[in-house]
């Protein structure tokens, strides 16, 4: 049992240094059951964006952990993020599709943690190097 959970903490801690392996992981594993390359990207996009998010969040409470918590950070931009893609979707369309501003929202959210997360790697890296 021990090394169960000393396998799945490593798993995981793998995963939260570097969520872009969860990517072909998914891939890899979803196409294997289903055999559908469509699908399985889909599923590898979106398990890659909640790791991708989970490591932003742990990086930014490494760096800062005396800093208000990074998850209403990123509430904040879920929020602003589908008001302004509906308020854009409005005035472009007429009409407020949420399924779409939410999978829009969802969509840049990878776009946008995938480069927070890259720029509080570095400043982890960088700040760390400076303690030692």
């Amino acid at each position: 049992m021990a090394m169960w959970t000393t396998f799945w903490s490593y798993f995981w801690g793998t995963l939260t240094v570097v969520p872009f392996l969860g990517f072909p992981l998914v891939y890899l594993i979803v196409y294997m059951v289903k055999r559908n390359k469509r699908l399985a990207g889909r599923w590898a996009v979106n398990i890659t964006n909640f790791l991708v998010i989970r490591s932003a969040v742990s990086a930014y409470e490494l760096i800062w952990p005396e800093a208000m918590s990074a998850w209403w950070w990123v509430s904040c931009f879920f929020l602003v993020t589908i008001v302004l893609l509906g308020w854009f979707q409005v005035k472009l369309k007429g009409k407020l599709s949420l399924k779409k501003v939410g999978f829009s929202a969802w969509r840049l959210s990878f776009l946008w943690f995938g480069l927070v997360y890259i720029v509080l790697f570095t400043t982890g890296i960088i700040k760390t190097m400076d303690v030692v």
